[in-house]
């Protein structure tokens, strides 16, 4: 029995003939070259940081908990999300499950400074020549649905386009398929695909493992809910999380983005 991942997989391909067909590669290979982004590298942002960074999400929904937050407005929460310590942003462009679209990628680019992560279900040279051109510094692949060799060809089209990828693992068998292809961004996700519940304790058994790689950027994702969540992760020895749910949740996303960073400001935008 096929599950969620799969069939998010299965839909995005019937999409991605149909969006082929409205913009063809050779024009999306023009977008990138008319419209000049320049990467911002999102190693040196969140290493040069004194203390542990955030990557604020942007999702509407999921297909797990259904909508986020009502009156979305993803301009003004990448705005609350800068002006309230984020690193970066992950940006969820994927439409069916997720309500993203595209043009969210390209509007928070031209209102943050801040790096930009694509987070898709990416599987297609044209999404990643795609996410080039619509202003990402970054964008996501899934080892775990990917095999090696794809996942290398991918990895490989984007340092071709300056654009390094988050390679996110959720076991033991995608962190040495991380390893194999020489992924230097690596992401341990503790959210299942498959059913939508998180444990941390994935992140507890895999961060010592991706840690034994030097150079490695290590990004915790999914199921953090508090600064203690935070602080017991530091002492492990990862300093950057990517958080969604929590935030998009929140009374105030300014103040529990605070709360994440430890910054005890209270913001006064929502």
């Amino acid at each position: 029995m096929s599950n969620i991942l799969d069939k998010i997989f299965c839909d995005k391909k019937i999409e991605l003939d149909t969006v082929k067909c409205k913009l063809s590669l050779p024009d999306v290979k023009t977008r990138i070259a008319n419209n000049n982004y320049k990467i911002r590298d999102i190693r040196e942002v969140l290493e040069s940081s004194k203390r542990s960074t955030i990557i604020a999400e942007i999702k509407p929904r999921t297909p797990f908990k259904g909508e986020l937050l009502k009156n979305f407005d993803p301009v003004d929460i990448a705005k609350t999300y800068e002006n309230n310590g984020a690193a970066a942003l992950s940006i969820l462009t994927e439409s069916s499950y997720f309500g993203g679209c595209l043009s969210t990628l390209e509007e928070a680019r031209e209102c943050v400074d801040i790096p930009l992560l694509r987070k898709d279900f990416i599987f297609d040279e044209y999404q990643v020549y795609e996410a080039r051109a619509f202003g990402a510094d970054l964008f996501l692949l899934i080892a775990s649905w990917l095999d090696k060799n794809h996942l290398a060809d991918l990895l490989d089209l984007g340092k071709e386009l300056g654009l390094p990828a988050l390679v996110e693992t959720h076991n033991e068998m995608d962190m040495e398929k991380a390893f194999a292809v020489g992924a230097s961004v690596l992401g341990i996700n503790n959210r299942d695909l498959t059913s939508g519940k998180t444990d941390l304790n994935i992140a507890r058994r895999l961060v010592p493992m991706a840690l034994q790689v030097s150079g490695s950027l290590l990004v915790c994702e999914s199921g953090i809910h508090s600064r203690k969540e935070i602080e017991e992760f530091e002492k492990l020895g990862t300093h950057s999380f990517l958080i969604g749910e929590s935030l998009m949740t929140a009374e105030n996303i300014g103040n529990k983005l605070r709360e994440f960073t430890g910054d005890r400001k209270v913001s006064t935008t929502n």
